[in-house]
């Protein structure tokens, strides 16, 4: 994040001490100030450190009157750390100094600024930490300065109110929020367009915007809004002199927004537009790229030999550069390995092997230079997959198994020392080989390459099933790989091999390893894994809804999950409102409630209107107690108090309409939701309310332990609950029964379930002697804590706090 320098000397000239010490002082501070600037401009990091941690001394020194020296010292100090790598330390200085300028007052729009700049440093090392959220708060409160600011001198502070909404994206990129990052961005392109109407210099800062506005949307999957802002930004950008390279990024990632859509002959002319402008400005390297991501757009738009065309001078441009550097040679290969699948598209059997031949011999190269254990090996034994498809295609079975049998050696190697990654590619070769070794009359073998083919599948935990786009040809540029992913779904899969049952296997496998990936909170490879088992699904619910419908729904659910686990409920609100349609066409209503419900979340979660899908989920829910409910708590522990207390309230109610229809029935789903309540109320700074809910929730368990006494340690917890929220509510006079009534419960639970319930009761006895200390019973407090002590010695983890 950008700062700007501060000079103790802008302080100005303060009356002093009669003997002058504090003057002699302020001297020395003015001159380590200058040995700093200088030792700064030599590079000499450690003399400049030592030299901040003197000038800050010094500052200490003076009299309170200049207590900016202290804080402008700070600073110095901070950037001194930072550009150290101390973070730790740096992090502490960095709150200092945020709270000198805090000290100092709002007077004047300086102060402000240099308070300002103070949040955007120590933000910055927050995110060094690994502390995004930290440095969120920091950015949140910066921005709401720059803002006042710029407010009061708009020609002056808008630029680092802009500056600033770019750091916030930035943070709320480093958390996954891309919602919450567009949305920074709107407010970065509104407030570009107002300053451009009266200044037209302000017209790269909205492209740039724009440009960064239409990223978000597009990953956020919300692609004709990326459309639209991106159309934007490269017409902006055709304003401004000397903005052909930022132009021709723009159009290059609309090329790729355009493809995913589908709308390939926009696509096909936005890549070209971008292939233009670097034939223009002579980057060889990002032309080579481009050229690549015009033939993805025009393979997509049916036009394979033009495709292959824009393909073939990528791979002249690649070779020269390869020529020069052999450091080229695995995006040589890589584009060669396109080139090979367009031509073979286009019928040229012959060229795609020789290009296919050309990138193994790239490969193995690399492998043999030693670079065998990274990715060249998969590379390799995928490039030779898609070569032996080409001799097949050629009529030459015996070449093809020739490749596939070294393919299969390669992946056999690679599965031992990553299985994740290379399993399923050893899978798929098997499949192809099984083909191979068909048409060469060899069937008992073909069957035993198939059964191993499946009993992979059967077991497949891929590092994201790279082998589906087989040695697809990875795009020399980032632009292009996030492009050619998809590319070339049917590699292998055009064989007669049992297509449909061998994608059902590997779309379950990647359901497994996507909810497994969850598990473990690798919510990145969880989505990946099940958006492309999805993918599977589709197309087999397109060839037999009745077989794979259902799947399909179960898996758009699924993966609208892992996109809520990464907090992008906009990717998740789409696939939720699709599971729900599928689920209302078959008629399942249990399944229907569980998706609605999912899908209230994510608009609460969104802040979107939910009174249609309420009503939907009222029509489905077997049991619409339990549902709102769960939402409720769903929706407190996603920090969304006033959603929940809405649902959680509409629980309550139905459970109140119901009793009055069942008078026998539980009361524990009420309290439950009456106990979530308090929690939200709480949460909302609402203790006095939070008080009477709990305590009904409490009289409800009260009395529905005689005939339920599993309840007791609901019950228990319940009474804790209101015990905590009197005290916070200043009445601990009032907690006093109710958490003796908790105390007692739990000792009863503990001597007839020890291994249950001991931990509790020793949690609930340090309660009470915490609550009797505040009370001023300090007797028998600490012979409560004592008792709850002894109890927690006796425990498992005994050095645990209760």
């Amino acid at each position: 994040m950008r700062e700007t320098s501060m000079n103790p000397a802008e302080d100005g000239v303060h009356a002093g001490r009669a003997d002058g010490g504090w003057e002699t002082d302020y001297e020395q501070l003015a001159g380590l100030n200058h040995l700093l600037g200088l030792q700064r401009e030599e590079g000499d990091r450690e003399a400049a450190l030592g030299t901040a941690r003197r000038a800050l001394e010094r500052a200490r020194r003076l009299p309170p009157l200049h207590r900016l020296a202290v804080a402008e010292a700070l600073q110095e100090l901070r950037e001194e750390l930072t550009a150290s790598e101390l973070w730790d330390e740096a992090r502490q200085v960095a709150v200092e100094t945020v709270r000198a300028y805090a000290g100092l007052g709002q007077d004047g729009l300086d102060l402000r600024f240099r308070h300002a700049l103070a949040l955007d440093g120590m933000a910055g090392i927050d995110l060094r930490l690994g502390e995004p959220a930290s440095a969120l708060e920091a950015v949140l409160t910066s921005t709401g300065m720059y803002r006042a600011l710029a407010g009061a001198d708009p020609a002056g502070y808008r630029p680092e109110l802009l500056r600033s909404l770019h750091n916030l994206r930035h943070v709320h990129r480093e958390l996954g929020r891309l919602g919450d990052a567009a949305g920074a961005m709107r407010q970065a392109v509104a407030l570009c367009r107002e300053a451009r109407d009266g200044d037209s210099g302000w017209t790269p800062e909205l492209a740039r915007a724009l440009d960064r506005l239409g990223w978000d949307l597009e990953e956020s999957g919300q692609h004709g809004a990326a459309v639209s802002a991106l159309e934007e930004s490269a017409a902006l950008y055709g304003e401004c002199p000397g903005s052909e390279e930022s132009r021709a990024d723009v159009q290059e990632r609309l090329g790729v927004v355009l493809t995913a859509m589908g709308r390939s002959a926009e696509a096909v002319e936005a890549a070209a537009a971008a292939t233009a402008l670097l034939r223009e400005i002579g980057d060889p390297a990002r032309l080579a790229t481009a050229l690549h991501n015009l033939g993805i757009s025009l393979r997509g738009a049916g036009r394979a030999a033009e495709a292959a065309e824009a393909v073939r001078e990528s791979v002249e441009l690649l070779q020269r550069l390869y020529d020069a550097d052999p450091g080229w040679a695995a995006g040589l290969a890589a584009t060669l390995g396109f080139l090979s699948l367009l031509r073979e598209e286009c019928g040229q059997f012959e060229q795609a092997a020789t290009s296919g031949e050309r990138a193994v011999s790239l490969l193995e190269r690399l492998r043999s230079d030693g670079d065998g254990d990274g990715d060249h090996g998969h590379d390799l034994a995928q490039a030779l997959h898609n070569l032996g498809r080409h001799h097949e295609r050629l009529g030459r079975p015996d070449r093809a198994a020739a490749c596939l049998e070294r393919a299969l050696t390669l992946y056999g190697e690679l599965a031992w020392r990553a299985p994740d990654r290379s399993r399923s590619g050893l899978a798929d070769a098997w499949v192809a080989q099984s083909v191979y070794l068909a048409l060469l009359g060899r069937p008992e073998e073909a069957v035993a390459a198939a059964q191993l083919a499946a009993d992979l599948y059967g077991g497949a935990s891929p590092a994201e099933t790279d082998h589906l786009a087989t040695a697809a040809g990875h795009p020399a540029g980032t632009a292009g790989r996030q492009a050619g992913t998809a590319e070339h779904l049917a590699t292998a899969v055009e064989h007669p091999a049992g297509t449909a049952g061998r994608r059902a296997g590997m779309a379950e496998a990647l359901s497994h390893l996507g909810a497994r990936a969850a598990d473990a909170g690798h919510h990145g490879r969880a989505v990946r894994a099940t958006a492309r088992a999805v993918d599977l699904y589709e197309d087999l619910a397109s060839l037999d809804p009745g077989s794979y419908l259902d799947k399909l729904a179960d898996e758009l659910d699924s993966l609208a999950v892992r996109h809520c686990d990464q907090e992008d409920h906009e990717k998740a609100l789409p696939l939720l409102e699709r599971a729900a349609s599928i689920w209302d066409d078959l008629g399942h209503g249990a399944k229907l409630a569980v998706t609605l419900r999912r899908q209230l979340l994510v608009l609460s979660c969104l802040r979107r209107d939910t009174e249609t899908v309420t009503d939907r989920l009222l029509a489905a829910a077997d049991d619409p107690v339990d549902a709102f409910t769960a939402l409720g708590e769903q929706l407190v522990g996603a920090r969304q108090p006033e959603a929940a207390l809405e649902h959680l309230i509409r629980a309550v109610t139905l459970w109140e309409i119901m009793s009055m229809r069942q008078p026998d029935a539980s009361a524990s789903p009420c309290a439950r939701a009456l106990c979530l309540m308090a929690t939200c109320l709480d949460d909302l700074l609402r203790p006095d309310e939070a008080v009477v809910v709990q305590a009904k929730a409490v009289d409800l368990l009260t009395a529905a332990v005689e005939n339920e006494p599993e309840q007791l340690p609901l019950l228990s917890w319940a009474l804790g609950e209101l015990a905590g929220y009197l005290r916070q509510a200043g009445r601990a006079g009032e907690a006093l029964d109710h958490r003796r009534r908790a105390v007692e419960i739990d000792r009863g639970l503990a001597i007839r379930e020890p291994a249950l319930h001991r931990r509790s009761f020793a949690g609930s006895l340090t309660e009470l002697g915490q609550l009797l200390e505040d009370l001023g019973s300090h007797a028998e407090a600490e012979e409560v804590l004592t008792r709850a002590r002894l109890l927690s010695a006796t425990l498992p983890d005994a050095g645990q706090v209760p």
